[in-house]
């Protein structure tokens, strides 16, 4: 039996720091190197089952695979022979000090979807990564992701990945991974290929921007039942911190059907860099970011609603100026989910409905005067034409119709103009 102080190799053993459902984690020395190790060693009673070692073994050669800073760097790998002798077989990689982001939201849970948003890009960003080189993780989700104490997140655990041939990218789908974050064509047995991580990676989204998961049940068979239905609250009716802009990421991703995701995990990554450019994140300044917000959440946060109170209501009144009045109001409805006594965002929208209520008036005003004007015309128009008579009667002309007589008198001609004395001219009557 493995224990504490054991030494396997090069590698002592120091403390026992986790378990999962295929191994448990040892902090560990490498005494060739002087370095603090994660020694993952496979279960006694998998150990015997050849699925179980190569699964394992094929988490090691998916891992050592990947190079990228949001991905736990494997250092080292049993080898069959090794785990022979030992009796199991066991995976070195770097240690990491620090939780898992289920532990870190389950003591502290995610205020601003912003937040959310950034935790969520580098994880999708190591999924790209990894999908990059023929990759699917298969079982992404909280317990699987590790935040650093510096604020790094690394996405670690590919015991479940499967390797994936470039020429056919799909797979059989096998029950592999956590129920609450499947996606439906999984659950039924359907081919999978990388749509099937965008989908985990919307529902990990989804909790930690609404703060629950969008599929729960009582029993596992209840929440793969509905993950197949694909139901759930929309995530701006459950948040509405969370607005139109991420919704709408969040329901792409997961989509009911494949076709209807991201088409690959990039896009996603694209879609969150935008979301936090209109936010005022740089997408290039995200670790900073969460390096400030997890060494001390309350005073990262209260400077947050600063900086995006005021940074949204710029935008706003900048995509105003650009007749871009459908993206202004959504800005505005983020402002004040932050702050609903807004001054300034108030007084904006107020002067909108105003001009709004008066363009409306214009127009019915403008409605009723033409409705009038054409009435007027269809009036005269179903009037019966007039008979005229001409004739003449002493100096003047008589016009004479059914109805009644008009008289109109012969111009008379103009007077005579003399001139007096001083030059001032005068008419002379005959």
């Amino acid at each position: 039996m493995i224990q504490v102080g054991q030494v396997l190799d090069k590698y002592e053993l120091l403390e026992r720091v986790g378990q999962g459902g295929m191994a448990i984690v040892y902090r560990g020395l490498d005494r060739s190197l002087k370095r603090v190790v994660a020694i993952k060693i496979l279960h006694k009673h998998l150990s015997d089952y050849q699925e179980a070692r190569d699964r394992f073994e094929r988490e090691a050669q998916a891992v050592a695979k990947l190079r990228h800073e949001n991905i736990l760097e494997i250092f080292d790998y049993s080898g069959s022979e090794d785990a022979e002798a030992l009796g199991s077989s066991y995976i070195v990689t770097e240690f990491i000090e620090g939780g898992t982001l289920k532990q870190v939201i389950t003591a502290r849970p995610i205020t601003f979807p912003e937040v959310g948003a950034m935790v969520l890009l580098q994880v999708c960003r190591a999924l790209a990564h990894a999908h990059s080189a023929g990759i699917l993780h298969r079982d992404v989700k909280p317990e699987n992701i590790m935040i650093r104490s510096d604020g790094v997140v690394k996405l670690m655990d590919f015991g479940i990945s499967h390797m994936v041939d470039l020429e056919r990218l799909t797979v059989t789908g096998q029950l592999l991974g956590s129920p609450a974050y499947m996606a439906p064509e999984h659950v039924e047995g359907r081919p999978i290929d990388y749509r099937t991580d965008v989908f985990a990676a919307g529902i990990v989204l989804y909790q930690l921007t609404v703060g629950r998961l969008p599929f729960e049940g009582k029993n596992p068979h209840e929440v793969l039942k509905r993950i197949a239905e694909c139901k759930f609250v929309d995530p701006r009716q459950a948040n509405t911190r969370i607005g139109n802009r991420l919704g709408k990421i969040i329901l792409r991703a997961m989509a009911a059907e494949p076709a209807d995701r991201y088409a690959a995990i990039g896009e996603m990554v694209t879609a969150l860099e935008g979301y936090l450019e209109e936010s005022g994140i740089a997408a290039d300044k995200v670790q900073s970011e969460l390096s400030r917000y997890f060494a001390a959440p309350p005073s990262y946060e209260l400077a947050l609603e600063e900086r995006l109170v005021d940074h949204l209501t710029r935008r706003g009144v900048q995509l105003l100026a650009q007749q871009e009045r459908a993206l202004a109001l959504d800005i505005f409805d983020r402002v004040l989910t932050i702050d609903a006594d807004n001054e300034k965002v108030i007084a904006i929208l107020d002067g909108i409905n105003r001009r709004t209520r008066m363009k409306a008036y214009a127009m019915t005003v403008g409605f009723f005067a033409v409705m009038a004007g054409g009435a007027y015309l269809i009036h005269k128009r179903s009037q019966p034409p007039d008979n005229e008579v001409p004739g003449s009667l002493g100096n003047g002309t008589v016009a004479v119709n059914d109805r009644d007589t008009t008289v109109v008198k012969d111009p008379e001609p103009p007077l005579p103009v003399v001139t007096i004395d001083g030059g001032v001219p005068l008419a002379v009557p005959d």
